[in-house]
């Protein structure tokens, strides 16, 4: 059914405040201590091969790399010799008799020959096994086994590409990677960021999304993450002073986000101008980061209950179900992905509410999840949408869900053109790690971009990480076809 675009609002729409409590609301106040960032260094940046279908990568195989705990490479270190070779063994011996010399020299010489051949045969062991050798283990050793994922990702001027992945170290520390995919590319270029000192845990959630709008916010990343049950936003933003800013999130219209107590293992999710944790009561909550004139961010949020009750520690998920920016704010074409009390899925939809505009219009969603499917407490799962059609003047979207199932695979549940779901199994999903997190992006999209210019959802630009092995992989979801594109360098 052909869905009418709404006129765009002249002003910010104050939505009434759903009852939480009675309390007045609070202003946005920036957080009292600024995060402690390291000052920004020389980028390093590795490449991911996508031609390499069974991911056995090697980090710096020509020029091997030491990376200390911070994962910064440290340079001219004795394991960066050229090609790999040993450094120069000391030959510092006392004088003693020609024999004893000799014999001497043929021990040296028989340990140095063991030695470089144990070395070499260990190296190409670990090198076939798609892991580095970083501080003397098989694997990354800046991301934590079982880390809470987080991806984001938009289109920049040029055309390319940019995507943020967040994720945590074994000290609880929340780190970000950059990539950069070239247009028509596949392989993407990583760059390690600077260590973030953020308030978190070893089980801290976490939720990226990108906000566009002119050259102000171009873009304006922002990272929710759960600290001692309560919410706050990080804001990194080039176009402004401080560019990195933790925010409370409190809103004009109601309670703060960070003043209300989440729920035990609570997770977050997030599209911009959206986010939603589990409060407590076990029921959803949604923070709206509220819009002006020409759906300009402003500096308020709104807090409400959407009064749903989800399953304790469920996974959530906020997946647009149009590919236009005006629509997703203006109509609530979203929905949010929750795992019901009985372990099934469900996707509210807040546009077709009773007593909204579209609430006849319910052929653009996909149908109910299909009861009868259950799936493992708290099970890892993420969303995204893509564009039905390049000449879509509807802005349809169809609906992805990939859910770790009871085999302990990822399976990818869909609904094509509105239809019933059916679910698959990618070859790509198959080598998942037992506690491994999942996290896909969904472009971001606005009304006008620096070009002033509307950027709506494309296709082809999907993609998805989880471990395997330690490591994280990314995937791609290109022409309804997955594929592997390559290992993370994360040290």
């Amino acid at each position: 059914m052909a869905h009418s675009s709404p006129s765009m609002q002249p002003s910010v729409q104050l939505p009434s405040p759903q009852s939480l409590d009675d309390q007045p609301g609070l202003e946005v106040v920036p957080h009292d201590n600024l995060p402690e960032v390291r000052p920004e260094e020389e980028p390093k940046f590795y490449l991911s091969p996508a031609q390499n279908q069974d991911q056995k990568i090697v980090l710096g195989e020509d020029y091997p790399q030491v990376v200390d705990g911070n994962g910064e490479i440290e340079v001219g270190s004795p394991a960066s010799t050229e090609k790999g070779t040993l450094p120069p063994v000391s030959k510092s011996y006392q004088r003693r008799k020609w024999w004893i010399i000799g014999g001497t020299a043929c021990a040296v010489v028989a340990i140095i020959v063991g030695v470089t051949l144990g070395v070499v045969l260990s190296l190409k062991a670990r090198n076939n096994d798609g892991n580095a050798a970083i501080n003397g283990t098989s694997g990354p050793v800046t991301i934590r086994q079982g880390s809470k994922l987080s991806a984001a990702g938009w289109r920049k001027e040029n055309g390319y590409v940019e995507r943020y992945l967040f994720y945590l170290d074994p000290q609880g520390q929340i780190r970000r990677s950059r990539s950069i995919t070239g247009k028509g590319n596949s392989t993407s270029t990583w760059e390690v960021l600077p260590v973030l000192d953020l308030e978190a845990t070893n089980g801290t959630s976490l939720a990226a999304t990108i906000a566009l709008h002119g050259t102000d916010y171009n873009p304006q990343t922002a990272l929710f993450y759960e600290a001692d049950r309560k919410v706050f936003g990080t804001m990194f933003n080039q176009a402004r002073q401080p560019n990195i800013l933790i925010d409370n999130v409190s809103g004009g219209y109601s309670r703060g986000f960070a003043d209300l107590a989440m729920g035990n293992e609570a997770k977050l999710a997030a599209y911009w101008p959206y986010v939603v944790a589990q409060h407590e009561t076990g029921d959803i909550i949604q923070v709206d980061h509220m819009l002006g004139d020409g759906l300009v961010p402003t500096e308020d949020w709104y807090v409400q209950n959407l009064n749903i009750t989800a399953y304790e520690g469920s996974s959530l998920c906020i997946v647009p179900t149009s590919s236009n920016f005006t629509e997703i704010k203006t109509s609530k074409a979203y929905g949010v992905v929750y795992q019901k009390p009985n372990q099934g899925l469900a996707i509210h939809y807040p546009a077709f509410e009773p007593g909204t505009p579209d609430a006849g219009q319910l052929e653009r969603v996909p149908e109910t999840f299909p009861e009868l499917y259950t799936f493992p407490p708290q099970t890892p799962m993420a969303a995204f949408a893509v564009p039905r059609g390049s000449n879509d003047n509807d802005s349809l979207v169809d609906i992805y869900l990939v859910i770790k199932s009871y085999t302990g695979k990822f399976a990818v549940w869909f609904s094509e053109n509105s239809s019933s779901w059916r679910e698959e199994f990618p070859a790509v999903f198959q080598e998942v790690d037992e506690d491994s997190d999942i996290a896909c992006s969904t472009m971001a999209v606005t009304n006008m971009d620096w070009e002033r210019k509307e950027v709506p959802l494309e296709r082809g630009e999907v993609r998805c990480y989880f471990q395997r092995n330690g490591t994280i992989v990314e995937v791609a979801f290109e022409n309804l076809i997955w594929t592997e594109v390559g290992v993370v360098p994360i040290p």
